[in-house]
């Protein structure tokens, strides 16, 4: 799995050189360096806002202490939990990308941004958050190191906690299916060219999916319980994909 976050690594700085906030949300006009940083960060003050309406009409007792904000990139959701929870962590695998957060940080008497490289979350102990928040992450992730991130998680999270996060459980359609495979057997430097010739940068965001009952299977297994599980529509058209509410 260290070559797999090596290979992440390496894409995710070269979005960070190239069009960082565009990566990080594509719209499609907002494609060449066209978002305003401030823009960005209220579609995440409008989500976190969302998101804590939803955990309310859940009626979970969340403890608005700590908060991690799971592949945090430049700090989109992070600086909006910050409206919420006394101190927020943000983690990522880019250290461009951090540079930006740290750049932006408006609260940086209790949020701060970490690099993290390794496949697991060792830098935290046990039972540590009271929320831990991730969306649109995971689709470019392995299924294996969603699942140990999944594992970490639930180590991380104090009793009672609440973790929230979206992920693609299916692709739609036979076309989409033969599409992904004649991708993935592409050899990289063709692919790195098309992406550089197409997009004016080599980095490639790869789609992963994990089938919802092998998720449900693997939380339950790991001493987790789902609070609920809603159809999700943040990834592209043609996955399907699902947010989960879980606690241990």
């Amino acid at each position: 799995m260290e070559k797999c976050i090596k290979n992440l690594r390496k894409n995710w700085e070269e979005f960070a050189k190239k069009d960082p906030l565009w990566s990080i949300l594509p719209f499609p006009e907002k494609k060449d360096n066209r978002w305003k940083i401030d823009d960005l960060y209220q579609t995440g003050y409008d989500e976190i806002d969302s998101v804590i309406k939803y955990m309310e009409g859940l009626q979970l007792n969340v403890k608005y202490h700590r908060a991690l904000d799971f592949g945090c990139g430049v700090g989109r959701l992070t600086q909006a939990l910050c409206k919420y929870f006394e101190e927020c962590i943000g983690i990522d695998v880019s250290f461009g990308m951090l540079r930006i957060a740290r750049d932006h940080n408006q609260y940086k008497e209790k949020c701060s941004y970490i690099l993290n490289c390794s496949s697991d979350l060792t830098i935290f102990k046990n039972d540590v958050f009271d929320f831990i928040y991730s969306n649109i992450v995971f689709q470019h992730l392995p299924p294996e190191l969603t699942l140990s991130y999944i594992k970490e998680f639930l180590r991380i999270i104090k009793k009672n906690g609440v973790i929230i996060f979206q992920i693609t459980t299916d692709i739609i359609g036979f076309k989409n299916r033969v599409r992904r495979f004649v991708n993935f057997i592409i050899p990289a430097p063709i692919r790195f060219l098309y992406k550089k010739l197409r997009y004016k940068t080599w980095g490639i965001k790869d789609m992963y999916w994990i089938k919802e009952n092998v998720l449900n299977d693997f939380i339950k297994a790991n001493g987790g319980v789902i609070i609920d599980c809603v159809d999700d529509y943040s990834s592209m058209p043609r996955y399907k994909g699902k947010r989960y509410c879980i606690t241990k």
